[in-house]
Formats: C-alpha cells, sequence, structure tokens
C-alpha cells in the first residue's frame, strides 16, 4: 500500500524520506519507492538484499468464488504476524457501491477482520496463493472489509514498469451497464429504448468539449461493441458491452483512437472514439 507508517505496517517511514521493510524473520532493509499511484493506493518499493528474498505465489483473483475460504496477514494495532480468516463475501464490490472517487475500481469483499495496520498486507486463498492486498473496512462494521484484486494490480504494475504511472484514459462520459436480465425492465420505464438491444452500456453525461463529445456521442446512446479501428467491429451479443471491457479497450486505445458501435433511435451506428491519457497522480 502507498501509505507507510510505524503503526504496524511491514512498511514504515524512514529518516531521511525511505522507507524501511520489517520481514518476517525480523530483517529490516531500507528501500526506496520507485513508483506510485495515489488512485489505486499502490506503490512499488525496491530494496538490496545480499540474497534472494522468499516470496508469495501469486494467484488469481478472477478464479475466486462467493463463500471460498481466504486468510488475511497484516500485523494490526502493533500486533505483528497476525492471521484472521473468512469467507469471500463479493468478488467485485464496486467502488461506486462503497462512494469512492473512482468508481471503477473493484474490491474484494471478505469477512476476514482487516484493522488499521493490515493494510498492503496479503489475502491469501487456502493453496498458499496471493489473491487480493488487503485494504480497508467499513468504519461502521464489523465483518466488511476489502482488498485490492491481485489481477488488477498485476495489470498496475505492468503498466508502472511500462511506463513509470498509471494512464488512465479520459473520454468524457458518464455510463451505466444495463445486463440483458435488467432488459425488460428497462423498456417498462422507457418505451423508446432500442427494441434490438439484448445489453449494453448506456450513455448518462457527455462532458462538454471532451474527446466523447467531438467523436459524436449524446446522451441515451447504447455502446454495444468497441475495436481497434480498422478490425471487425463486432454485433450486439446476448451477454452485451461490460464497462470493465470498455474500460479495458479505452485503455488499450490511449492516445489513439477505438470504433464504437453505438445504437441510437433504433439505427446502429459507428462512432470513432478518441482517447486521452488522465495522467497518474505522483
Amino acid at each position: 500500500s502507498s501509505s507507510s507508517s510505524s503503526s504496524g505496517s511491514p512498511a514504515a517511514a524512514a529518516p531521511g524520506g525511505g522507507v524501511l521493510v520489517h520481514l518476517a524473520d525480523g530483517r529490516v532493509f531500507e528501500g526506496r519507492v520507485v513508483a506510485l499511484d495515489l488512485g489505486s493506493d499502490l506503490a512499488v518499493v525496491a530494496l538490496d538484499a545480499p540474497e534472494p528474498l522468499p516470496c508469495a505465489r501469486l494467484g488469481s483473483s478472477h478464479r475466486l468464488r462467493v463463500g471460498e475460504w481466504v486468510v488475511a496477514l497484516g500485523s494490526p494495532f502493533l500486533l505483528r504476524q497476525s492471521v484472521t480468516a473468512g469467507i469471500v463475501s463479493c468478488v467485485e464490490r464496486s467502488g461506486s457501491e462503497l462512494g469512492l472517487s473512482s468508481p471503477r475500481t473493484e474490491f474484494i469483499q471478505t469477512d476476514a477482520a482487516i484493522n488499521v495496520g493490515n493494510s498492503g498486507g496479503p489475502l491469501v486463498n487456502l493453496d498458499g496463493e496471493v489473491v487480493g492486498m488487503n485494504n480497508m473496512k467499513a468504519a461502521a462494521a464489523d465483518g466488511v472489509s476489502f482488498a485490492i484484486p491481485i489481477d488488477a494490480i498485476k495489470g498496475l504494475l505492468s503498466e508502472m514498469s511500462r511506463h513509470g504511472r498509471v494512464l488512465r484514459p479520459y473520454v468524457g462520459i458518464s455510463m451505466a451497464e444495463v445486463k440483458p436480465s435488467r432488459m425488460a425492465q428497462l423498456r417498462t420505464a422507457c418505451p423508446d429504448f432500442p427494441a434490438d438491444v439484448a445489453a449494453g452500456i448506456v450513455v448518462t453525461r457527455v462532458a462538454p468539449g471532451s474527446p466523447a463529445a467531438a467523436a459524436g456521442l449524446r446522451e441515451d446512446d447504447v455502446i454495444v461493441a468497441a475495436a481497434a479501428p480498422g478490425a471487425a467491429p463486432g454485433q450486439p451479443g446476448p451477454t452485451g458491452l461490460s464497462v470493465a471491457s470498455l474500460a479495458d479497450a479505452l485503455r488499450d486505445a490511449i492516445g489513439g483512437s477505438l470504433e464504437l458501435t453505438v445504437v441510437r433511435e433504433q439505427q446502429q451506428q459507428q462512432r470513432r472514439q478518441g482517447t486521452a491519457a488522465l495522467a497518474g497522480e505522483g
């Protein structure tokens, strides 16, 4: 975690602005922060050791299932090397549900106890694989804790390695994902909704002067597919386009353009969407 203090976490502030890294066997190393992303609350700390250090095996958070047992490791309230156990309560708790400013962020929710000092510690499955990084808990409740999925961390670390920071796309739209199971209710509430759309992403707002506005996107457009320019645009399918997959496509297109298949007033249109890199903080 990017938050480093002496409150029991494995990384503590060192004199002169460095980071002291405490290992479980008692050894202490002075590290240096080589990359930092405040938006995701992640940092990469490098340290020099005279010999190879033991490393935890990384798993895949995509394979997690609700009800699966997990273990949270950390040093809550100065109690070093503490372990708590619980189950996975939700595999994709969105940041918007938690009132965070970055609604695209998703978390693993668990009832394993996570307190001050657990932040930055691993969330581990019963195979000993790291599936997440402990991040926070609900202040007014017990048994409601959250971890950053390890697959999301891998992607962020890859970007930090390539660019030295995390690049985030900016297109200037607010959007809402509509799944097939909700389509009947949506058509009842909005009779004018396009009849041939099985699922997709509804544009709820377009910022004036944004790349989305320049590309011709409008409020109430339904995005049903996305592809790189020149590639097959794809057709609306039964599962539709998810916000996560669109965000990934936009991220891959930073600095270039992306072709969106848009349904508007019963007409399917192509829109080439430019993307702009929004520099990560730090």
